[in-house]
């Protein structure tokens, strides 16, 4: 390539290079989901990415090839395969930096392997520049790139498997070499599911003192394997952490994940019982799921206050837990609407996703990826399957009063969120015929005492949030205060 073409077309790459900083300092991952488009095409990075590493580790051995008398027919090649992995590196680092803007990510480790993303692509540019003018110095920035190339991948491999994906089944004597820690011992967390006598026995089917934590000794070694690669101090995906008994309480963007108590109340629980390919589902990203007796450890200790100081003496000795009524279904099995319900989710842009595993406990309507899309006609489209709704997610929607009037004919309505839109105490009355609501968020609304009157006392709602709103009570409460 000559000179004039090849500083031209380095031109051209230094300032999408400069755009794509600019982007990055802009608009960094900060751990919300936006866009479906963005998180499609995003998706694509971890495809893209292994070209630019292929092509370069192809540069490098066709210049070392070129310094041979019987290889110097193919250094030629290696400006030309330069310029590739240039270009593919910016490629990579735009739909990088889509992933993890819209796709919920967030944490130290997401920004190290963005910027050593962009800084492999600024390195290649300048390699294509040196090249051919002064081959000590182009040999010395080829082979740090090199370098920088695999320090990215690294992080990019933690990202996907884990902080010790390469170090954790290490030789002893190269891990003493390296200086690398050994891995920390998990403890099994085997406890089956047949009866609660038989729960309680697992628990202690291993030598333990009364003063170990369940917590810390069956419960963490599981959020450690399968949960804190994504939700960890590095990587929180939704800003949710799993690594410690705080941040587990704490919740992420969505609220708690935790209701000690009730875990089939708890979201987490919800979560990793949701079938592997749906969306929701935890762990994500195809990686395996929760065993049977790890879904037991986890749901016994929710089941049994979810305390940081409970040990497993006193699970042993805890009484049998109380046999629970069988609860009518919360909606019509929604299997055999499938397609219809694909079909709307297409139309409307707005998703429908499962409660949980169990069919008839209905659905859930979500609109936070684009809340924009989700107005009043929308929700009246929706219409159709409206039985099946029981959570309904329509914070900073452009609804109205009038679509508060097609949501009273949700009748397995349990959930509504309505914080942040335009509603007002004029529309907020068709609600009050809603016999199953539990829940009703009205934070950041226009309502007042005279439009939350009638929600007093009434049966069945546990929950009523007012902060940001004209009633009294909403101008002083907390941001978290629920009424009931």
């Amino acid at each position: 390539m000559s000179s004039r073409p090849k500083y031209f077309l380095c031109g051209v790459g230094a300032l999408v290079v400069l755009l794509l900083v600019l982007a990055i300092l802009e608009a960094p991952p900060d751990g919300v989901e936006r866009g479906e488009t963005s998180q499609f095409v995003g998706r694509f990075h971890p495809l893209a990415v292994h070209l630019p590493i292929a092509l370069l580790l192809l540069v490098a051995v066709l210049e070392l090839a070129g310094l041979v008398p019987s290889g110097r027919h193919l250094k030629p090649a290696a400006g030309f395969v330069l310029a590739l992995a240039a270009a593919s590196s910016l490629g990579a680092v735009f739909l990088g930096w889509m992933l993890s803007r819209s796709g919920g990510y967030e944490g130290a480790l997401v920004t190290r392997h963005m910027w050593g993303g962009i800084s492999l692509a600024a390195a290649l540019l300048v390699c294509c520049v040196i090249r051919g003018s002064d081959h000590r110095l182009y040999g010395a920035a080829l082979l740090l790139t090199v370098c920088l190339m695999a320090w990215t991948s690294h992080q990019g491999g933690k990202l996907t498997h884990g902080q010790g994906f390469l170090t954790e089944h290490m030789p002893g004597k190269l891990r003493a070499m390296l200086g690398v820690p050994a891995p920390a011992k998990r403890q099994a967390a085997a406890i089956p599911a047949e009866t609660s006598t038989d729960l309680r026995a697992a628990t202690v089917s291993r030598p333990a003192a009364a003063s170990i934590a369940f917590f810390a000794s069956r419960v963490a070694p599981i959020f450690d394997d399968k949960c804190v690669q994504c939700h960890g101090p590095e990587k929180k995906k939704g800003k949710l952490r799993l690594d410690s008994f705080d941040s587990v309480m704490r919740g992420g963007k969505h609220g708690v994940v935790v209701k000690p108590g009730d875990s089939q109340g708890s979201e987490l629980v919800r979560r990793v019982n949701l079938p592997r390919d749906n969306e929701d589902a935890m762990p994500a990203e195809g990686k395996p799921g929760l065993t049977a007796a790890e879904l037991n450890v986890i749901e016994f200790w929710i089941a049994s206050g979810a305390a940081e100081t409970l040990t497993a003496e006193k699970v042993r000795m805890a009484p049998p837990p109380a046999v629970e009524p069988v609860l009518p279904p919360l909606a019509a099995d929604y299997r055999p609407r499938a397609a219809q319900i694909g079909a709307l989710e297409a139309q409307l842009g707005v998703r429908l996703v499962p409660r949980s595993q169990n069919p008839r406990d209905g659905m859930i309507l979500r609109t936070v990826s684009a809340p924009e899309r989700c107005d009043d006609q929308v929700l009246n489209s929706l219409r159709p399957v409206a039985d099946l709704i029981v959570d309904a997610e329509l914070a900073r929607t452009r609804i109205t009063d009038a679509g508060l009037k097609t949501l009273a004919g949700f009748p397995n309505l349990r959930s509504l969120d309505l914080s942040h839109t335009a509603i007002s105490s004029g529309g907020l009355a068709s609600l009050a015929r809603l016999g199953k609501l539990e829940s009703l968020n009205l934070t950041s609304t226009d309502v007042d005492d005279e439009g939350v009157r009638p929600f007093r006392g009434k049966p069945g709602l546990r929950h009523l949030y007012l902060f940001g709103t004209k009633s009294s009570e909403g101008q002083a409460a907390p941001p978290n205060l629920a009424k009931n």
